[in-house]
């Protein structure tokens, strides 16, 4: 299997199918990304997205592709929220995704409990903290890659990671509608966070 600098570097060149090859690596990625903080016109996002990469990509450094483009899709995040919520000043560092913008669970979620609460605890997070969590558990990004994608330093991005996941215990407690609901939710959070990124890959 080529590796995302090998393709980068062919689509840089013109090799049209390299390009394609990416596409269809990052699309499931990508479409859980938006699907988790949006719900709809996710392959807008995603077209639109892979689209700037297309008109910058001989900006991108090699062994940032990944980082890169999970950048474009925050940004285009950000802008779609903007543009929906009516909300020019919204800041993804302070602010949550207003619930106009929000997706509402996936059919899927909804038959268990604890996913369902997580998935809620997530949405009232501030939005470059759900972007966080979600680039670290669902897609296995590095603390420095996540960096690129905020726009931050890595020690900041652990410091984030941290804040954020004890804020995401929080909210589930907040939230949690039954003690036995929130003790299993807590003690099995690695887990849960998992299978709400896995529902959305398979979605995709």
């Amino acid at each position: 299997m080529s590796t995302d600098d090998a393709l980068l570097r062919a689509w840089q060149t013109g090799d049209l199918q390299a390009g394609d090859e990416l596409v269809q690596r990052y699309f499931a990625p990508l479409y859980r990304f938006f699907s988790l903080r949006l719900g709809d016109e996710v392959e807008d996002l995603i077209q639109r997205t892979f689209l700037d990469c297309v008109e910058t990509r001989d900006k991108i450094r090699d062994g940032a592709f990944r980082a890169y483009l999970f950048r474009v899709a925050r940004n285009r995040l950000i802008d779609r929220i903007r543009k929906r919520s009516g909300q020019p000043e919204f800041d993804p560092h302070s602010s949550a995704v207003p619930d106009s913008a929000s997706t509402t669970p996936s059919r899927a979620v909804v038959q268990q409990q604890e996913v369902q609460l997580l998935q809620r605890a997530l949405r009232r997070l501030t939005l470059d903290h759900q972007v966080a969590l979600g680039l670290y558990y669902w897609d296995g990004l590095r603390t420095a890659e996540i960096a690129i994608v905020l726009g931050v330093s890595p020690h900041t991005v652990r410091s984030r990671l941290a804040r954020a996941r004890d804020q995401l215990r929080d909210e589930v407690r907040v939230l949690a509608e039954s003690p036995s609901v929130c003790t299993s939710t807590l003690e099995g959070l690695d887990d849960w966070a998992t299978r709400i990124g896995a529902l959305h890959r398979d979605e995709a």
